[in-house]
């Protein structure tokens, strides 16, 4: 099998255009985040089989993973991926994430400050500073840039990604004793603070993306890579996923997918290798059915996860402020 796959690629980069599985990988990526956290947000009850479907593994494995996998193959692709200009978009999803901090966390936070004088909600206005995807895409990018310039091999970038995701899973948990450290130190690797995507937790992922892409240029035959790897990923993942429903969303990371483990992310990129596959064979099954919306949401996912949190925490300040009856 090994070999068959083997012989799917070529020496010279052939498989160099826009990759329509992916796009709808991303897509339903998309549906899938966005569900989860209105799910969380504005549910009455977030328990049994329907709270862990949507949180533990639709909004799991099937979202933020996927993103990054396909953000590292998309650098691969483009054709802006200079190292300049990787650090000029690492800047900017950085000043992008800060921005939508102010309207996920400060706003509401001052909102119910000035409703209940509680100084608590006046010193979580520091979450201005948590780390979300944004945060962590925009440190990637730069991260990413900066290597390049070492003009790193595969295998060597890849080891990059596997020793961030040990050192990431070896101090998850590790504190200062002082919140504010804490946080930023929560841009590494995971505390207790408003840290939910940590650097060397998650850098496996378009690291992994990146190599994938390398290779994948290369691939004189996508069906046939995807109809022999496909099927091996996604029983392995039924296996997986099975394991989790019974020990625990990411069983080997004792349940913290935020501050996942080695192995648990290992899992991940197969899942994502089946997703890919099971999207390729959609789209050759049902040519005639248009994926076109999917496909369009993949091409803005930074704007339309901005808008979604704001939305969400315009309707919380809404509610709270119903609570207290200044509005009608």
């Amino acid at each position: 099998m090994f070999t068959a796959i083997k012989n799917c690629f070529g020496s010279e980069p052939i498989n160099d255009r826009r990759q329509s599985e992916l796009d709808m990988a991303k897509g339903l990526a998309i549906v899938f985040m966005v569900w989860t956290h209105v799910f969380e947000e504005l549910s009455p009850n977030v328990d049994g089989v329907m709270g862990m479907l949507v949180k533990n593994i639709l909004g799991g494995p099937f979202a933020a993973p996927i993103f990054m996998i396909c953000m590292g193959i998309g650098i691969t692709y483009s054709k802006k991926n200079a190292p300049q200009e990787l650090l000029r978009r690492g800047i900017g999803l950085l000043g992008t994430g800060f921005l939508l901090n102010i309207f996920r966390f400060v706003v509401p936070d001052l909102i119910q400050y000035a409703l209940t004088n509680n100084k608590e909600y006046l010193c979580a206005t520091f979450s201005l500073f948590s780390v979300d995807i944004l945060q962590f895409a925009g440190l990637a990018f730069i991260f990413i840039g900066l290597a390049k310039k070492l003009r790193l091999k595969n295998m060597n970038f890849l080891l990059v990604g596997i020793v961030a995701s040990a050192l990431g899973t070896a101090l998850r948990g590790v504190s200062t004793g002082n919140y504010i450290a804490d946080q930023f130190i929560g841009y590494l690797w995971g505390t207790d603070t408003r840290t939910y995507f940590p650097f060397l937790n998650w850098l496996i992922f378009p690291i992994v993306g990146m190599v994938f892409g390398t290779l994948f240029k290369r691939c004189t035959n996508k069906k046939n890579f995807y109809l022999r790897l496909s099927p091996l990923c996604i029983v392995i993942m039924l296996v997986y996923l099975g394991f989790t429903i019974h020990y625990g969303n990411m069983f080997l990371s004792d349940g913290s997918y935020y501050f996942i483990g080695l192995i648990d992310a290992t899992f991940f990129v197969i899942l994502a290798m089946a997703i890919f596959g099971t999207c390729y064979a959609v789209l050759k099954l049902f040519p005639k059915l248009s994926f076109k919306p999917i496909m369009r949401w993949s091409r803005h996912i930074n704007a339309i996860y901005c808008i979604h949190w704001t939305l969400g925490m315009s309707a919380t300040c809404v509610k709270l402020i119903k609570y207290k009856g200044v509005y009608a």
